[in-house]
């Protein structure tokens, strides 16, 4: 310990007396350990640490498979047959996501709830603050309505009150009685993602007010289970497909099923991602590390006399390198402190940036196992760095130092060999990422150039919903839709109004399979599934799309008007590939009625902008109310104007009716890109960083050549030797290393890239031109690098340089 103390002391002193090199060289690791750990932080946080839930490894996720469709709810008898057939699970619960009028003691207000039936919380393992969970006679057949609020909601409506448990409250215009409130830490994981596409999460958790319906062709229902102790995922898998292969001997409904553990659920598809830009900042704290070795091999190198000295009086070479890795983990934990100072910068930054589609983001922070990974990360660095440079050293004795003081040169030794490889190291580490930022980049350009359908400039959105009682009676929302259009036309700025049941990009809200008249209806395995939007008449002039046969909607296509349909290009083609769709004749939703295509429409693109074009129908909204409506209002009007205008009109229609989910429809493209645009960024501020790094050491290794060379340059200069000549051999001697540096990093670009196809639109993996692209700017970058110390070789004065030494 006492030989350890004077190392570290000895070490600190040497540092101390080369400010400047220690800067650049904590700054450096600071830069490299920082955004590892704040890259680990979110990895862990996101990725690796176990879900909120007592034995959440034994819950998992329901995914019905239909045909065309990875990822469907379930329908009302299908649960009931899960719940009531499985042996492998303790429970099995169903849940809907709904929107409820919440009315009584204050101002009516839309919150978001989530119907479920009473084991909610049994597969979950939640304990509420105040009152109780679900029984299980909750929500049975004429059992009074109860209902779980969530921490804030109760905090918002009823100020923390504990005398809340027990008070009935009015949802719907229907009296539910509150019987507990949930912890503030409570989230459903990754479930609000796949239950609604707004990542809106729940504020009320109503039960079901009874057994869901028997009908299996309307599939609504999430589910998720919690396994049994001791039971596989395997033996659920194989008890799942068991009481679904009866279903399908029963009513040949062509659907099946598949469960997947909750965590693998809440990840989703940033899992990729996340991983990918784990790897990115690795390579920069590779570099980040060849730079640092660079560094201490110059200094090894002016250090010569002094380590042979030591040698001289007895250090051993073990001695020697333990000094010299102390002093580089001295280096490499003043700049862990550092680092970690920015990687929680970073950190809020990223949070901040984080699109909604990124799970758990809340959790993110710098923990004790954050701390202990940097910590780790900062030995291991120090290590890497520090070895090589300290064996170097050790074998440094008096004779080759005062031979290579001598030669002038250090162009063949062995530092020299092990710089220049450090050098093109980092070159083709940094080509990688170089690579990887540029493919990125082109993929979201091309993107960006998708044609959505429609005009999405101008555009604000916003939804009421109709789940009042009084809308209950049959023709009221369409009276007030009717009522509402005009109002919301007149409005000055507001050039065009479309209503729909859904909004295009986000998903479409109702599929069904079509029956064409004339034709044999499809086998199971066999269906065309095709979304169903109804809208206004005014819907495609409002959102710019264009018509390609036949007539939009008008006022012939009243309530009592023979029921009309418009199909999309997509759908005429696919139904009518060698046929005039104009008088055609389809039934959707499962009616009765035929209903006639009056036109043709351009594809819009209702499942996001990767998606390909899927076959969609367009029914009046007279025709077909839904019970909820999406507004996109289009207006040269400010948004908060044009919000304050509609909600006017709408509380002129009625007082209680909220407005909701109101935003731009360029947040919509935004959201929908805001995994891609933050990945991109990411990675392109690791390849930015790693050039930058990488260009530093380039431009190191070359002024301390020629420091090194000095003696030697001004001989040449003395002998007749331009300085242009010396300007080629300076440049010339980089390029080359530059030159090795991308070829190898090419090898390697081409080798990682494809783990990159997956977030792609458009492109190869292995694009050339992108490749090319990226090597010619790190070739211009190594130059400038090159170039500033070989003009500073040719301003050597060669009576100085021969004086050199």
């Amino acid at each position: 310990m006492e030989t350890l103390w004077q190392d570290l002391r000895y070490g600190a002193r040497q540092l101390a007396r080369s400010p400047g090199f220690t800067a650049v060289a904590v700054l450096t690791l600071a830069l490299g350990i920082g955004a590892n750990t704040a890259m680990f932080s979110i990895v862990h946080n996101v990725l690796l640490r176990p879900l909120p839930y007592p034995d959440p490894d034994r819950i998992v996720w329901f995914f019905e498979r239909q045909p065309n469709l990875e990822r469907a709810p379930f329908s009302g008898a299908d649960y009931l047959d899960l719940a009531q057939q499985s042996r492998t699970f303790e429970h099995i619960v169903a849940m809907r996501d709904l929107n409820f009028h919440l009315t009584g003691h204050e101002e009516p207000e839309l919150v978001r709830g989530r119907v479920a039936t009473p084991n909610l919380f049994g597969v979950f393992g939640v304990q509420p603050v105040a009152g109780r969970g679900f029984l299980p006679g909750d929500g049975a057949p004429g059992a009074p309505r109860v209902a779980v609020l969530s921490y804030g909601l109760w905090q918002r409506r009823f100020g923390g009150d504990p005398g809340a448990v027990g008070r009935d409250i009015t949802l719907n215009e229907q009296s539910v009685t509150v019987v507990g409130v949930l912890p503030p830490t409570f989230r459903l994981g990754g479930v609000e993602l796949y239950l609604n596409p707004r990542h809106v999460v729940p504020e009320v958790f109503p039960t079901m007010p009874d057994d869901p319906t028997q009908n299996r062709a309307t599939h609504y229902l999430a589910v998720a289970g919690k396994l049994k102790p001791g039971v596989t995922l395997a033996q659920a898998q194989a008890d799942i497909d068991a009481v679904i292969g009866r279903i399908e001997e029963e009513h040949r409904t062509g659907h099946t099923a598949q469960i997947f553990p909750l965590q693998e659920v809440v990840v989703g598809d940033v899992r990729r991602p996340l991983l990918i830009l784990s790897g990115a900042v690795g390579l920069v704290l590779l570099i980040a590390c060849a730079n640092v070795a660079n560094l201490l091999l110059a200094r090894a190198s002016s250090r010569q006399r002094e380590i042979a000295l030591r040698t001289a009086l007895g250090a051993g070479r073990w001695r020697l390198v333990r000094q010299m890795l102390t002093e580089s983990l001295l280096l490499a934990m003043t700049g862990c402190a550092l680092g970690l100072l920015l990687a929680s910068w970073s950190i809020a930054a990223l949070v901040a940036a984080s699109p909604p589609q990124l799970p758990r983001v809340s959790a993110i922070q710098v923990d004790r196992v954050v701390l202990g990974f940097a910590v780790v990360v900062a030995v291991l660095t120090g290590l890497l760095f520090g070895l090589a440079p300290a064996l170097q050293a050790a074998k440094t004795s008096l004779t080759e130092a005062l031979k290579e003081g001598a030669r002038g040169t250090g162009d063949g030794t062995p530092h020299s060999r092990l710089r220049r490889a450090l050098i093109v190291a980092e070159v083709a580490l940094s080509l990688v990422l170089l690579a990887g930022a540029g493919l990125l980049t082109r993929s979201l350009v091309r993107l960006l150039d998708v044609d959505p359908g429609f005009r999405s400039n101008n555009l604000v959105t916003m939804a009421v919903s109709f789940d009042s009682a009084k809308y209950s009676q049959e023709g009221r929302n369409l009276d007030f839709v009717e009522q509402l259009l005009p109002r919301l036309e007149s409005i000055p700025g507001v050039t065009g109004v479309a209503v729909a049941n859904d909004l295009p990009l986000e998903g479409q809200e109702t599929t069904t399979n079509p029956t064409v008249e004339g034709r044999e209806p499809a086998q199971p395995g066999e269906q065309l599934l095709i979304g169903v939007h109804s809208v206004n008449t005014n819907y495609f002039r409002a959102l710019g799309v264009p018509l390609q046969h036949g007539r939009f909607f008008d006022q012939r296509d009243a309530i009592n008007a023979p029921p009309v349909v418009i199909v999309n290009k997509t759908a005429a083609r696919r139904l009518w590939p060698d046929d005039n769709p104009i008088g055609k004749r389809i039934r959707l939703l499962g009616g009765e009625e035929f209903a006639e295509v009056v036109g043709v429409v351009g594809d819009i693109k209702h499942n996001g902008l990767t998606a390909p074009p899927s076959m969609d129908a367009y029914v009046p909204y007279a025709q077909v109310p839904w019970p909820y409506l999406m507004i996109a209002v289009r207006s040269t009007m400010e948004h908060g104007a044009l919000l304050s205008a509609v909600r006017a009109e709408v509380r002129a229609l009625d007082p209680d009716m909220p407005v909701f989910s109101v935003r731009p429809f360029q947040q919509v493209l935004d959201e929908l890109l805001g995994e891609r645009r933050l990945t991109l960024v990411t990675l392109g501020l690791f390849a930015g960083l790693a050039v930058l790094l990488a260009a530093v050491g380039l431009y190191g290794v070359m002024a301390y050549m020629v420091t090194q060379r000095t003696r030697e340059i001004g001989i040449r200069l003395a002998l007749g030797a331009r300085r242009s000549d010396i300007l080629r051999l300076v440049v010339g001697q980089g390029t080359r290393l530059a030159l090795l540096g991308v070829g190898i990093g090419l090898v390697g670009g081409f080798a990682l890239t494809r783990f990159l196809a997956g977030l792609l639109f458009g492109i190869s993996a292995t694009d050339p031109l992108t490749f090319a692209a990226m090597a010619v700017v790190l070739l211009l970058v190594a130059l400038v690098a090159c170039y500033i110390p070989a003009r500073r070789a040719t301003r050597v004065d060669p009576m100085v340089a021969l004086r050199y030494e």
